[in-house]
């Protein structure tokens, strides 16, 4: 993407890329509280979306924490009110990156060897677990394009 700091359709168009992801789990939330409440038969069982690695009620608390602190995130790329910081970026693609690492290889151990498991063999909360891996990377980003473009000229390693 463009340098966000010079051009502000690329910091728009990384607030676009975190509102899909944002979207994308917000999907995942409801879909699962419908599928408590009132099963539809066209999506999958609530089981599929349950690794059983926290009791629901307690695994919706902390979704609902997560798509509160994302909305914030979004909302402060959209709207131009973030204070972009290349040292907060790099931490935020840091972690980001383990992040994603780890569900991709909790993803292939439990389509592969572990598929019986409880929480390796839970496709669909590791796939949205890279969904929000992917949210700190592009927020990560963001942080880093963005102060790159603002930092002066010798800290850019112009002469």
């Amino acid at each position: 993407m463009p340098d966000s700091a010079s051009d502000p359709r690329a910091s728009q168009a990384y607030g676009w890329l975190l509102l899909g992801l944002l979207l994308l789990f917000l999907f995942r939330v409801v879909t699962q509280l419908v599928q408590s409440v009132s099963p539809v038969a066209v999506l999958p069982s609530f089981e599929a979306w349950q690794s059983g690695a926290l009791p629901y009620p307690l695994l919706v608390a902390f979704q609902l924490l997560i798509l509160v602190a994302c909305a914030r995130v979004v909302w402060s790329v959209l709207s131009g009110t973030v204070v972009s910081s290349a040292k907060k970026g790099r931490r935020l693609l840091a972690l980001g990156w383990v992040y994603f690492i780890a569900m991709g290889i909790r993803l292939v151990v439990g389509l592969t060897i572990a598929s019986d498991h409880f929480w390796f063999g839970a496709t669909l909360p590791t796939l949205f677990h890279l969904v929000l891996a992917c949210f700190l990377l592009v927020w990560g980003a963001f942080h880093t394009t963005s102060a790159a473009g603002s930092a002066p000229p010798a800290e850019r390693g112009a002469l």
